[in-house]
């Protein structure tokens, strides 16, 4: 197992993906040419959007650095990023059996009516293996890890139940397509919560900033394009160094156009994926639908499918710089944010439906999502750094390291305190979220029932 792993790593996710798509196509009895030509869309997606968020990280990273100096940050664990993680996950002793665990789950899942999606993103499992990598370290239980990456995917299924609708309305997705991807569903489910006490907030509920209210209301200042311009001077105004203004204002303006064309990019890199991700989705709904008669079944995909709205980017880039400044000035926090940064957006797009595009709305919540869950990454630093120095690549004797995806997590906390307590906790947790689903499914279906 660990071969093939490794394996899976050494491809990465635009030559993986890619290929389970190929198999996945084959499956459903497409042609070779149909089959081959969708792959090949969905690995030219993934290394699009992989070349525009990079891009973006890097251009901004000399801004952020500097911000972070001219605060006087002395934080000790670096964010070693979604990438790194992705290689620690798979590579990890619970990275070594997590595609057949969760398959598994999937299946019984589906088999006892308590989800409809069908997961075809195969690639984010390396954060349920990463979280249970993590808690393995921490606790030392090879099974309290399996557990908790077990467990995490179910709930990962049955929010991708939960948002199926709202997030196909919203984002025009094509029908039966859900995001099952995992991190995005944990922070979902907060937006609810904090949506109803948004609506009972005198004056703040009239607060509807939306990237087309925006552009409504400011023309040609509310084009996404000029929203990310304004956004990059600003932060390049914050953190470059003034000794020679003139330079300042020239590196302010550059890093201005390079966030404006993140704005304009990344919908256009974001469509590339559809086009292959459709055949697919096509496919399988059909089949499933007739395996599965009478149930809306789904295919479960990953959230890059809709990372190039908008009212996602938007409040993904705001949430940057306000992040790095509550980090250094964080009391007790030990880490400094830096290479999931760029994957803000994967993880808040989930929220951005339920709050019908409020910019405002989604970037409140992240920051008060993401301040505590620097504490989380700051309390699992040691056992991500002891999982990362063992299967991680590049690392460092004498560094600290930690993330914000998976080490942020509110599961990752709340699993390693399960294993604390022991196996009655992880009990009590899987029933809870068993009972959710099952729940869920039961609502769904009555309002069905009524809307016929």
């Amino acid at each position: 197992m660990e071969i093939i792993t490794q394996f899976i790593n050494n491809l990465g996710n635009f030559i993986f993906i890619p290929l389970i798509f190929l198999v996945l196509m084959k499956a459903v009895g497409r042609s070779w040419a149909e089959s081959i030509s969708s792959a090949m869309k969905v690995g030219i997606g993934f290394i699009a959007l992989t070349m525009v968020t990079s891009f973006m990280l890097d251009k901004m990273q000399p801004a952020i650095t500097g911000l972070a100096k001219r605060t006087g940050s002395s934080l000790q664990a670096i964010d070693v990023g979604g990438a790194a993680t992705a290689v620690m996950g798979f590579g990890s002793k619970v990275g070594a059996v997590i595609i057949p665990l969760c398959v598994g789950i999937n299946i019984i899942l589906l088999l006892l009516k308590l989800t409809d999606c069908i997961n075809v993103d195969v690639f984010n499992l390396h954060q349920n293996a990463s979280m249970g990598a993590i808690v393995y370290a921490y606790s030392g239980n090879f099974w309290y890890g399996l557990l908790t990456a077990g467990i995490f995917h179910m709930w990962a299924l049955f929010m991708a139940d939960l948002g199926a609708k709202q997030n196909e309305k919203f984002f025009n997705l094509p029908e039966g397509v859900s995001i099952s991807h995992p991190v995005a569903n944990t922070y979902m489910i907060f937006a609810y919560p904090m949506n109803w006490i948004f609506d009972h907030i005198p004056g703040v509920r009239k607060w509807n900033v939306t990237a087309e209210t925006i552009q409504k209301k400011f023309g040609v200042f509310g084009d996404p394009t000029i929203v990310g311009f304004i956004i990059g001077v600003l932060l390049g105004f914050a953190g470059y160094n003034w000794s020679n203004p003139g330079d300042t204002i020239i590196q302010s303006l550059h890093l201005g156009m390079y966030l404006a064309a993140v704005m304009l990019l990344l919908p256009k890199m974001t469509s590339i994926m559809m086009e292959g991700l459709v055949p697919l989705s096509n496919a399988v709904r059909k089949k499933m639908t007739k395996a599965f008669k009478g149930r809306d079944i789904t295919v479960g995909m990953d959230t890059a499918l809709v990372i190039g709205n908008p009212d996602v980017i938007a409040p993904a880039l705001l949430l940057i710089p306000v992040i790095e400044i509550i980090a250094v000035f964080l009391p007790g926090n030990k880490v400094m944010p830096m290479g999931d940064l760029s994957q803000f957006v994967f993880f808040i797009a989930c929220m951005v439906p339920i709050f019908h595009g409020n910019i405002i709305r989604t970037w409140i919540t992240s920051i008060l999502m993401f301040t505590p869950g620097l504490y989380i990454a700051s309390w699992m630093a040691k056992p991500t750094t002891q999982v990362f120095r063992e299967f991680g690549s590049g690392a460092k004797n004498g560094v600290m390291y930690s993330s914000l995806n998976p080490s942020a997590n509110p599961f990752t906390g709340l699993f390693a305190e399960a294993s604390r307590l022991g196996l009655w906790s992880y009990v009590v947790i899987a029933l809870i979220i068993v009972a959710f689903g099952y729940w869920l499914k039961k609502y769904e279906r009555r309002q069905n029932s009524l809307a016929k």
